[in-house]
């Protein structure tokens, strides 16, 4: 589930300078850059995939901050599925993004970028109308358990303002494809959601960047695509 290792679409990463504000995490860039990017990964954290990806958006000219959701909580001891829950379940989603948002409006974040567990946090800062670009990658628009948990995007995206987008695999298989039914259905009623539905993939389809299958490959590339002119 979700992403871990480099890939090679990406730039190898390139040297990052740590923060530890109201969150903690990584940057690349220039401080004087016009556009300023914040990544909220998956449940494994800032591994080489995000600081490739961080890299990539840098050398395109945009500040990019690198948030580690996980800050306090130490390494996985492992790269599992369990472990990462296990971990990803210390997390108290709500005072997490209170903190968060507060870092947006003191580094001026202009967009953010949110994969699986952040595309999650897309749904929410949405909802509290975050001024930024905004798009998510498979994210849980029924919610995920938590000890502070946010409120379910189901019950509130007719209601929400801000614009935002949302790549999505028909075949994903973590959030649901129940659920992405339900999303895709009633996307003509949230009318501040631009979804994407991509047929034949499932959830963690940005790395097939690097696959020798071409349909997988076009569907990878037109999400980064669409990432990268929405926050650049």
């Amino acid at each position: 589930m979700c992403h871990g290792h480099a890939v090679k679409a990406f730039p190898a990463p390139a040297p990052a300078e740590p923060f530890d504000r109201t969150v903690a995490g990584f940057t690349w860039g220039d401080p004087a850059a016009e556009k300023t990017i914040a990544v909220l990964p998956d449940i494994y954290g800032c591994n080489p995939f995000y600081k490739g990806l961080s890299t990539l958006m840098a050398q395109k000219g945009a500040r990019v901050h690198l948030v580690d959701t996980f800050y306090g909580l130490g390494d996985l001891p492992e790269a599992t599925r369990e472990a990462a829950f296990a971990r990803r379940n210390k997390v108290d989603d709500k005072s997490f993004l209170d903190r968060f948002e507060q870092f947006c409006r003191e580094e001026q974040v202009t967009g953010v970028v949110g994969v699986c567990l952040g595309g999650l946090y897309i749904f929410e800062l949405a909802r509290r109308g975050l001024s930024a670009d905004l798009i998510g990658l498979y994210g849980f628009p029924q919610g995920l358990p938590n000890e502070d948990p946010l409120p379910v995007p189901f019950d509130y995206l007719p209601e929400v303002d801000q614009s935002f987008t949302m790549l999505v695999g028909r075949d994903d298989d973590s959030v649901g494809r129940d659920n992405i039914e339900k999303l895709e259905k009633m996307s003509p009623e949230v009318r501040a959601m631009t979804l994407k539905v991509y047929d034949g993939v499932g959830h963690n389809f940005l790395p097939l960047l690097d696959s020798d299958k071409h349909s997988e490959r076009a569907i990878a590339e037109d999400a980064r695509d669409r990432m990268l002119r929405t926050l650049l």
